[in-house]
């Protein structure tokens, strides 16, 4: 029987609770209206599939219904399942991208991701990241790491750790009156061990990067430059891990205190691993020995492409060890740094050079072998003569396409230098003059010619598909002939050379000599004729 169809209405509105009457403290705090008639109406009970879901999303942990139920109900499972189900239930069971991604957003609130394609390995990801930085080296399970690195070694292709915890270090003994001891506070052996990386690293079968920073996060006052060194010991543990991955492309420590002894140890280790393909060491404490070691490491590897070497603290010495790995014409193109997938990219931000960096490094550009095609040196501290031969390499070196020297001074002679190299390239595409102290007038000038060569991209190529090919061989014959005739002639005088100075000596070494300090690229000196 329903109650409203067989009491009137007149009696239920004559006994309904008054408005004022419902605003009463008693009123408000009830629960159950049993005066409400109408308590049902536009109310559908769900059906009895999603209160089981309710019920099995509960105990996941023991019964795991997923290769049992209907695709509908088992989209339904995925919107009801806690995030917090132990990961050696879910990891091998639950496939669902959304039901990862919400794991993320639940258990990681703060962190924000975009562009993520893969929230499962994400996810995992970042509870290994969260285990590993919070790991105390003193009470480190090594199983129980291994562990977690076996169940979400599937699914992880990346791995970052923006911090590890250092060793405690031991406090001087307690003085004693009967012995004589050396309990002075800087005699005790400074430890700078963290949590031997070997064991999890060689079970992360599928990794393809990973990043590493050596140091402490949110220290405030208790910092100490302790916190931020590590140890040759953690380097030989870092490579031995390495060795088992053989999907390694990426490798970075940044922001560590990664010197020339530890870079060598680190590149002595990769020499014969022929996955890599990037090495970042940026905001480091690498020296002149140190960027030896990495030239050498680039003329050897054969598949190495990008090395980021941003503000480190070589000098001459190391630019001549990097200048000599790109003349040598390494086995492997060589790209030092960049985005941008071109065969040679070089990265010298934030290291100041002096002018016999400035000498020897644009020696090696316009010897390479193998052309660069992009060169960032943003803030090096070029000035006067030295960013008059950073600019003056557009003369002589054709095959950069990008160059980059925001926060440089390049005023007086470098801007006029830099414009008569742009009116002779036309490869170049690009140019970064941010903060350079030139004029408007020379900033116009140089978007014009860059607009030129822009507009001149692919016109060679294209002419090219059009010459026949019975033509080609003709007109190579034609050429060649005409060498044959000029063996032993004088060669023929150009605009650029002038007639009196083809067959001096002294005029082929200052051209091919940029090793000489007084030397300009593009520029040729005043030559007195004689009579």
């Amino acid at each position: 029987m329903k109650i409203p169809y067989v009491v009137s209405t007149n009696s239920r509105n004559a006994y309904r609770t008054a408005e004022f009457m419902q605003q009463s403290n008693g009123e408000v705090q009830r629960r159950i209206i049993a005066e409400n008639f109408e308590w049902d109406d536009g109310y559908t009970p769900p059906p009895l599939s999603f209160v089981a879901a309710i019920a099995l999303s509960k105990i996941f942990h023991r019964i795991n219904p997923l290769n049992r139920i209907l695709r509908k109900d088992r989209d339904i499972l995925m919107d009801l399942f806690p995030a917090d189900i132990p990961l050696k239930y879910s990891v091998r069971f639950i496939e669902d991208e959304q039901y990862w991604k919400r794991s993320f957003n639940i258990k990681f609130p703060t962190r924000l991701e975009l562009g993520v394609s893969f929230w499962k390995g994400k996810y995992l990801s970042t509870c290994l990241q969260e285990y590993l930085e919070n790991a105390k080296p003193d009470l480190f399970l090594e199983d129980e790491a291994v562990e977690l690195a076996s169940l979400v070694s599937p699914y992880i292709y990346q791995l970052g750790l923006n911090q590890l915890q250092i060793i405690r270090q031991p406090k001087p003994p307690v003085p004693d009156p009967n012995t004589v001891e050396d309990n002075c506070e800087f005699s005790v052996p400074k430890l700078y061990d963290h949590i031997p990386l070997e064991p999890v690293l060689r079970k992360l079968y599928n990794l393809q990067e990973i990043s590493l920073v050596f140091g402490l996060n949110n220290l405030g006052d208790e910092y100490m430059p302790r916190y931020f060194e590590f140890s040759i010991r953690d380097c030989e543990s870092l490579c031995r891990g390495l060795e088992h991955l053989n999907h390694i492309k990426t490798i970075r420590i940044n922001r560590s205190n990664l010197d020339c002894s530890k870079v060598k140890v680190i590149l002595q280790n990769l020499v014969k691993k022929e996955t890599i393909e990037e090495l970042d060491f940026n905001h480091c404490k690498i020296g002149d020995y140190g960027m030896k070691a990495l030239g050498g490491f680039i003329y050897v590897h054969k598949n190495i492409r990008r090395i980021r070497i941003a503000n480190n603290r070589f000098k001459e010495i190391g630019v001549a060890g990097i200048a000599y790995a790109l003349q040598m014409n390494p086995e492997a193109p060589i790209e030092l740094i960049g985005k941008y997938l071109h065969r040679i990219y070089i990265y010298f931000s934030l290291n100041p050079m002096s002018l016999q960096c400035a000498t020897t490094f644009a020696a090696a550009f316009v010897r390479c072998k193998e052309k660069p095609k992009t060169l960032i040196v943003n803030s090096c501290g070029f000035r006067g003569a030295s960013a008059e031969k950073m600019a003056g390499l557009l003369c002589l070196n054709r095959g950069l396409t990008r160059l980059d020297m925001a926060a440089n001074n390049l005023s007086g002679e470098a801007e006029a230098t830099l414009l008569s190299a742009l009116e002779q390239n036309k490869k170049i595409l690009r140019i970064d003059l941010r903060r350079t102290h030139i004029s408007e007038e020379t900033q116009a000038k140089v978007d014009e010619l860059l607009e030129r060569n822009r507009n001149l991209v692919g016109q060679e190529s294209e002419a090219s598909e059009e010459i026949p090919p019975l033509y080609l061989k003709a007109k190579v014959d034609e050429l060649l002939e005409r060498n044959r005739n000029l063996i032993g002639q004088e060669s023929e005088a150009s605009e650029e050379i002038p007639p009196l100075y083809l067959n001096e000596p002294e005029y082929m070494i200052w051209e091919y000599n940029p090793n000489n300090p007084d030397y300009i690229p593009g520029r040729y000196p005043e030559r007195v004729p004689e009579i």
